[in-house]
């Protein structure tokens, strides 16, 4: 495992509504964090609708610990589209029971958060054009 690389251990995946999918990741220094995906709404193959949050190892939701200012909770909404055999993920999310203070500490994080997702989604295209 690289410095830059987290291992991720899953603990639950279970992918219904109500359903949880409940991780863990590790850095190489040992940091461990936690989260969950509980999952509201699966309409397959067109849409994924789940609340993440961070977690403690027994599932319940606890505060990022890197701010007391990070929402709890984070409503996304995934849609899946078709076109001549390519698929388009739309993600749309945001805080749900959040603070005034949360909402822009949230705000805040846009282009941090823009930019991990951009890093995961283009593993993701790497790995699909070696396998298809």
């Amino acid at each position: 495992m690289g410095t830059n690389r987290l291992q991720l251990n899953v603990h639950t995946f279970d992918l219904h509504p109500g359903g949880i999918f409940h991780y863990s990741m590790k850095s190489a220094e040992g940091f461990e964090m936690w989260g969950k995906f509980v999952y509201h709404e699966i309409n397959s193959p067109e849409k994924l609708v789940f609340v993440n949050s961070f977690s403690d190892a027994e599932a319940n939701t606890i505060r990022a610990p890197f701010s007391e200012y990070f929402p709890l909770e984070i409503m996304n909404k995934l849609s899946f589209t078709e076109d001549e055999g390519k698929t388009t993920l739309i993600m749309r999310g945001g805080p749900i029971h959040a603070t005034e203070e949360e909402l822009k500490f949230f705000e805040g994080m846009h282009d941090s958060m823009k930019q991990g997702f951009g890093g995961t989604f283009d593993q993701l295209d790497a790995y699909l054009a070696k396998i298809v």
